[in-house]
């Protein structure tokens, strides 16, 4: 393993080469603290930073789902290719990371670059399921126009959010880290509304085509707009030799679904998904 590239690649010299190299070395000690560490991190940001006092996002099911999810080796694995460490490792890339996360914090005793390599808060703002998530509405809404998340910063208990190509700043102050910034999103997510400026399904995709529109269906629940579209599929009989397939397309958040069936899975399915985009695109407008 090329120690000098990983130690470019996380961007932190270690003031303990030895440590740094039994990490590369993945030993089964900083392996196993780094799984401790790694649930110590996560535990604190969504419990103290996230879900105290008034809270209205405090919900011990969220909790564990937001957890759980940065906890698991899926997860841990998409960090590890986004930090580059494929290009130092192959096979254990999790145990790099787990490892590479023991040392730094007994190098550093910080856990800001963990934060930073797990992508914590910015995964936990996405994935806070609420109606009065505006700090969810904002980071998508820089991500499908710009494909990176807004600039946010933090003075004291002051949110402070910077738009690309937007001059203002949306400054907003809360008694919990995530209450700031929702509050300061808020602002900004108003802001957006008043100036016409919020996007819509329609700028992301333009109009239904019937050749693209399982495509379309795809991107707009890619890009955080809608729940992800559910295909049921079945033969419903047979006429002089020749199957007929029934589909029925289901998204959840919207009343209509939509069925139709067809000789071909194929042609069934990018029948309803047709109608299926115009319903949500109409009701867009």
């Amino acid at each position: 393993m090329d120690i000098i590239k990983l130690e470019e690649i996380l961007n932190y010299n270690f003031n303990n080469k030895s440590l740094f190299e039994e990490a590369s070395n993945l030993s089964d000690r900083l392996i196993s603290f780094g799984n401790s560490t790694i649930d110590f991190v996560v535990s604190k940001m969504v419990n103290e930073d996230l879900f105290i006092n008034s809270n209205p996002f405090c919900d011990i099911e969220l909790i564990n789902k937001v957890s759980n999810l940065i906890k698991s080796d899926e997860y841990l694995t998409e960090r590890a290719d986004k930090i580059h460490l494929n290009e130092v490792i192959y096979d254990r890339k999790i145990d790099l990371l787990k490892s590479i996360i023991a040392a730094y914090i007994l190098d550093s005793n910080s856990t800001i670059k963990i934060e930073k390599w797990l992508n914590i808060y910015d995964t936990i703002v996405l994935n806070l399921d609420s109606k009065d998530n505006f700090a969810k509405e904002i980071y998508l809404w820089n991500k499908r126009k710009y494909k990176e998340y807004p600039n946010i910063s933090y003075e004291n208990n002051e949110a402070i959010i910077k738009l690309n190509d937007i001059s203002n700043e949306f400054k907003a102050s809360g008694n919990t880290k995530f209450i700031a910034l929702n509050n300061a999103s808020k602002i900004a997510y108003e802001y957006l509304k008043d100036n016409n400026l919020l996007l819509k399904m329609s700028d992301i995709i333009g109009h239904a085509d019937q050749d693209m529109c399982i495509n379309q269906l795809q991107e707009l629940f890619v890009k955080g707009f809608i729940n992800e579209p559910v295909y049921k599929i079945q033969m419903k009989g047979n006429t002089n030799g020749i199957d007929i397939w029934k589909c029925r397309i289901m998204i959840d958040g919207y009343k209509e679904s939509f069925s139709a069936e067809d000789t071909s899975k194929k042609n069934a399915k990018r029948v309803v998904a047709f109608q299926m985009l115009k319903y949500i695109l109409d009701l867009e407008k």
